[in-house]
């Protein structure tokens, strides 16, 4: 349901939320390696990488001894947060069907449809990178 790029860039920052998890591997990350390792195209990559570093999400270290790192805690990054940055059709009051809003009336699914993505959002909104990383209770709190 999400776009390749919100795909990806959720992809991403669970890796570095894993990575600095795991107290032998915090540090700094090339997006090159990222890439490689979770197969997904390096220079499409690192054009997510530079958008979540505007936004504060990720810091980025220049130089040989350089890379990429989460700025902000697991437990504080949602999948809704991710959403917003890259502006995803899910959380717009776009319609299933395709008009550009959902218009109450004449639509055989609007009905449906806000139940869902009323539940949708919420699950979004409660699921932070710490629970995708399996993170303990005391991580997932917000």
């Amino acid at each position: 349901m999400l776009s390749k790029t919100a795909g990806y860039a959720v992809q991403l920052l669970v890796y570095l939320a894993q990575k600095s998890k795991d107290k032998k591997e915090q540090g700094l990350f090339f997006v090159k390696d990222i890439a490689k390792e979770i197969g997904v195209p390096q220079n499409f990559l690192s054009k997510i990488a530079v958008l979540l570093s505007k936004k504060g999400i990720i810091g980025a270290q220049k130089g040989p001894k350089g890379g990429i790192f989460l700025k902000v805690p697991p437990n504080k990054i949602s999948l809704y947060d991710i959403c917003e940055i890259f502006d995803e059709n899910i959380i717009k009051d776009n319609c299933i069907i395709g008009r550009p809003t959902c218009p109450n009336q004449d639509c055989p699914v609007h009905d449906f449809w806000v139940n869902e993505k009323e539940k949708l959002i919420k699950y979004l909104k409660s699921t932070t990178l710490a629970k995708l990383v399996g993170g303990s209770k005391g991580e997932e709190k917000t």
